[in-house]
């Protein structure tokens, strides 16, 4: 990624900081309760719930639905550690569900593992692409059961005229700089459309509390910094046309990386490519050195599936074509600050590693 900010941007911030020391308004206040108003127009969504964190974001998430230790949440194998941390942080059990070829939640790994203590999906969009949320909200509907959706990866995508997080009882995102739409430190959001769990989460992000006193449940301290809410502000407009760049980009890739490599399908605002993560049969480890070596840096998101990890390794799990899979990927560059000579030189690169040895 380039991290780097342009001088207008610069000036912006600068501007935005200057004003929030001149009031003494550190965390949360108007410039929070306006991001919140803007975002949930922006998804759709009647409420949004603005935190410090992505992981707050899931955390609150989970505690609003009042979880046990029996309770299980079935979530994907494939993922950052911090869905799966949630879930036990919230108080429940996680269940492992297998992965698709599109790195998804498997929705046939779904209804495997769905028993009688399953109170809720976890499902992650990741890499940037939409999960199968329409098939996951009918299972849900069927079984009488809460779905969340991680949207951290796919914030400004959609599937139809509905935009990621306007799926499912709720949705948590994270903001961190890592993310299409940054802040420039931890900061997350929560959407959902049911009053009662919107309440709770009011709550929950300032320890636990009504009106900053009177305790609902313990909970964590995980309201937003006042500055990262006037960075998201300023940065939603912009959104649009970073996700325009970086799907440009992918489709310069799909059509110019070797077919002898699986590369993520092209769908029309159902992807934004928080990563363009291709799949190599064989030799994936000998082409992410030689990438290394003309300059090129590339990462495995994950190397580790979370079931592999010894804190998680007893727990149920499903994850046949994720152990396989997960042998197989490899992140290379995407974001929309790319010059097309860049894009040229990975993707010749690919091919010529292809052409001489083989895959």
């Amino acid at each position: 990624l380039n991290l780097s900010i342009s001088k207008k941007e610069t000036r912006i911030h600068l501007a935005n900081f200057k004003k929030m020391l001149l009031t003494g308004r550190i965390l949360m206040g108007d410039s929070v309760s306006k991001l919140e108003s803007k975002l949930s127009k922006f998804v759709k969504r009647k409420y949004c719930v603005a935190v410090g964190s992505g992981t707050d974001a899931l955390i609150l998430s989970l505690m609003s639905l009042n979880l046990k230790k029996k309770d299980e949440v079935i979530t994907t194998s494939l993922s950052w550690i911090s869905s799966t941390n949630s879930i036990v942080l919230a108080g429940a059990t996680p269940v492992f569900a297998d992965i698709d070829n599109d790195l998804n939640i498997s929705i046939e790994s779904i209804k495997k593992l769905i028993t009688k203590n399953t109170k809720a999906i976890l499902s992650v969009n990741f890499t940037g692409k939409m999960a199968n949320m329409i098939e996951l909200e009918k299972i849900c509907r069927v079984q009488n059961i809460k779905l969340i959706e991680d949207a951290s990866q796919s914030f400004g995508s959609s599937i139809g005229n509905r935009m990621s997080c306007s799926f499912g009882d709720i949705s948590a995102v994270s903001h961190n700089p890592m993310k299409i739409f940054s802040a420039y430190g931890e900061a997350g959001s929560i959407f959902t459309n049911d009053k009662k769990i919107y309440l709770k989460l009011i709550a929950l992000r300032y320890s636990g509390t009504y009106n900053k006193e009177f305790l609902l449940r313990p909970s964590i301290n995980g309201r937003m910094d006042t500055i990262q809410a006037h960075v998201l502000f300023d940065k939603i407009d912009g959104l649009k046309k970073k996700i325009v760049a970086r799907i440009n980009n992918a489709k310069i890739y799909d059509k110019n990386i070797s077919n002898s490599i699986l590369k993520p399908k092209i769908y029309y605002k159902q992807n934004i490519f928080y990563t363009y993560t291709i799949i190599i049969p064989n030799k994936r480890d000998q082409l992410k050195k030689y990438l290394e070596k003309k300059g090129i840096e590339t990462k495995i998101q994950h190397p580790l599936l979370i079931p592999q990890q010894n804190y998680f390794k007893n727990y149920k799990k499903d994850i046949k074509n994720a152990k396989k899979i997960v042998n197989q990927i490899l992140c290379i560059p995407i974001h929309e600050k790319l010059k097309q000579i860049e894009l040229k030189y990975v993707y010749e690169s690919i091919n010529y590693f292809v052409n001489k040895y083989g895959i």
